[in-house]
């Protein structure tokens, strides 16, 4: 004891370091607690346990009570590591999220084929019709499925490709094989697929 009471930072003793150190981790407890006690079973909720059997025991109980108690001193006394763990795990939280949010296209950039002038493709996809059952656009039927895909392409680093998926490839953000040739038009911004026109899909 006379050694710890040697102990002076700041003109802080031993014992206010302590506090002061311990601190984040009581606050961050007490939060912790306040939330449980808001989220805890109602009456009803444990009278119905209770009554399918369901009920915790005193073993549970007492078992509950060591297991808060052992993660309250861990929590502590040990916030700092606790701390980064936290951070860790929201980070790779928020990418998996990000990821899991990213549109589904079905080309992948092993199908790109060529880069492609926006007007080269109208030219060449101009649909006559003789019978007038198509209408006079690129694309016909699908005209404003391509206006909308032109009008999605604003960034200066957008550029258009064409691209071909061949029977068996696998596509899309889950790989799954593919059951017949598809082609299109994919919007790639630095090498990254954005977005996609399909033209022909068997």
């Amino acid at each position: 004891m006379e050694f710890l009471s040697s102990i002076s930072v700041f003109g802080l003793q031993w014992n206010e370091l302590l506090a002061i150190y311990a601190l984040p981790g009581v606050s961050y407890l007490v939060f912790h607690l306040a939330k449980e006690y808001r989220n805890r079973p109602s009456e009803f909720a444990r009278g119905m346990l209770a009554a399918i059997g369901k009920k915790q025991s005193i073993a549970d109980h007492l078992i509950n009570t060591f297991a808060y108690c052992m993660a309250m001193l861990c929590i502590t006394f040990g916030w700092p590591l606790f701390g980064i763990w936290a951070i860790f795990h929201y980070r790779q939280e928020a990418a998996l999220e990000l990821e899991r949010n990213k549109p589904d296209f079905a080309c992948l950039p092993e199908y790109l084929l060529a880069k492609v002038d926006p007007r080269d493709a109208e030219i060449a996809s101009y649909i006559i019709d003789p019978l007038s059952t198509v209408p006079a656009l690129p694309f016909g039927h699908l005209n404003q499925g391509w206006v909308n895909f032109l009008a999605d392409m604003m960034d200066p680093n957008d550029e258009m490709w064409s691209f071909l998926i061949p029977k068996g490839g696998k596509c899309g953000k889950y790989r799954f094989a593919n059951t017949g040739d598809v082609r299109g038009y994919a919007k790639v911004r630095n090498g990254e697929i954005l977005g996609e026109f399909i033209t022909e899909s068997d």
